[in-house]
Formats: C-alpha cells, structure tokens, sequence
C-alpha cells in the first residue's frame, strides 16, 4: 500500500483513517503527540472520534504520517465543513487527487 492509498481506499471516518496510518507506520500515540505537539491523550481523541483536530494541524499531521496533504486537509473539509466543502466543490462532488 503506498502512502496515499489509505486516505482514498475506504470511504471511512477521518479518525479511523488517521489510526490505520499510524498503525502501517508503527508508531505509538506517544511518538506522534511527541511530533505534534500534542499530548498522547489528545491523539487517543482524534483518533476515537471524540474530538476533532485543529485544520492548522492537518500539514503536520500529513507530513508526520507520510500522507499527500492535499488529500488530507480535502478529506477533513468534507467530514468537518460539509458546507465549505460543498461550496468548492459542488453537493456530492468527489475530489481528484494525484500522488506527487
């Protein structure tokens, strides 16, 4: 599986996604908080669903878990702005993303 092939697979909830890849990668809660900024306890909540990341935090998290960061942060607008996300791209509208 390549790095970006996670984020497109499954129509899954971000979270899920977000915890697979940290899996693939074997990393720990901690070593991804560490990279972040965060606690391990907040990426326990992004990654059960109980609280949603900071957008500002979407590059970073991209880059600490290998993922193209275009698709992240199109992936995060669609599940956490729906309206926003709708506005660009239309009710429905799914985004084409390319690997570079």
């Amino acid at each position: 599986m390549n790095s970006n092939s996670i984020t497109t697979a499954l129509p899954v909830p971000l979270n899920i996604l977000l915890r697979r890849r940290r899996e693939e990668l074997k990393l720990l809660q901690a070593h991804v908080a560490e990279a972040l900024h965060v606690t391990p306890e907040c990426i326990g909540r992004w990654e059960d669903g109980s609280r949603r990341m900071e957008l500002s935090k979407l590059p970073r998290i991209a880059k600490v878990l290998q993922l193209d960061t275009k698709v992240l942060c199109t992936k995060a607008l669609e599940e956490f702005h729906p309206v926003f996300y709708d506005a660009l791209f239309g009710h429905g509208a799914v985004v084409a993303t390319h690997n570079h």
